[in-house]
């Protein structure tokens, strides 16, 4: 198995961009994703400005970091009906120099959504028109069905395996991908301390698979706190790296 994302989830408007940005540096499939959401993430809120301080200067970066946008609340809901809100459109549709766009992976955290609308064909749509771009699903019990129709849609997707759907919570068992097409990583309670013990209970289950990523959040905040830790996040990702070197 080899790890396609070490991913570093949840940094905040109170994380310098500087150091995020060496962050995502430290190897190639480091990336960097950013819950967004209306509440937080609206023009002119702070931590709006703080992302799109980070996008802009990842712009002019030589080697391109990889970052990622986790959708959430409204503006999931919305997206489950086939819908980009506004407040999305400039980060969705901005470019480097070499036309990619600048956020390429796209989160979409329907686990425990409210909205009773799930318009399967409109999502394939959407996913269809922008082929440069990849969407993933939080996968647990409860979505199997709504996953079960895109991938009858025969519609692109990711699926993020997390039976805590995005509480932190650590597993005792973790699941073989689902659907042999679609990439899937894996998260809940990932840690710097725990991650090297648990890639290897993926690797089992994962197999061979080449499209496999893991993704940490809760445990990479200082402990008591909120706030995103630079340094845990490096003893994430160079644990993790150290193990994929091992294999």
């Amino acid at each position: 198995m080899k790890l396609r994302y070490i991913t570093c989830s949840d940094p905040r408007e109170d994380t310098p961009v500087e150091d995020i940005l060496k962050l995502s540096q430290i190897a190639p499939n480091v990336e960097i994703a950013v819950q967004v959401h209306h509440s937080k993430m609206s023009f002119d809120m702070p931590r709006r400005k703080w992302f799109e301080t980070l996008l802009k200067e990842s712009l002019s970066m030589p080697t391109a970091p990889n970052l990622a946008a986790h959708v959430n609340l409204d503006w999931c809901d919305k997206f489950c009906q086939g819908i980009l809100v506004p407040d999305l459109l400039d980060l969705f549709f901005l470019l480097r120099e070499d036309g990619m766009p600048a956020i390429r992976r796209w989160q979409i955290n329907i686990h425990g959504s409210k909205t009773k609308l799930f318009k399967t064909e409109n999502i394939g749509k959407l996913m269809k028109n922008y082929p440069n771009r990849e969407f993933i699903f939080q996968y647990g019990a409860s979505e199997y069905h709504r996953m079960q129709r895109l991938d009858k849609n025969a519609a692109n997707f990711s699926l993020l395996y997390d039976t805590s759907g995005g509480a932190g919570k650590l597993t005792k068992n973790w699941r073989a991908p689902l659907f042999e097409k679609h990439p899937q990583g894996y998260a809940g309670g990932l840690s710097p301390e725990n991650v090297v013990q648990n890639l290897d209970k993926i690797s089992k289950v994962a197999g061979s698979r080449t499209d496999i990523w893991i993704d940490a959040e809760g445990k990479l905040k200082t402990p008591g706190t909120k706030t995103f830790d630079i340094n845990r996040a490096k003893q994430y990702i160079n644990a993790a790296l150290n193990w994929q070197k091992t294999k």
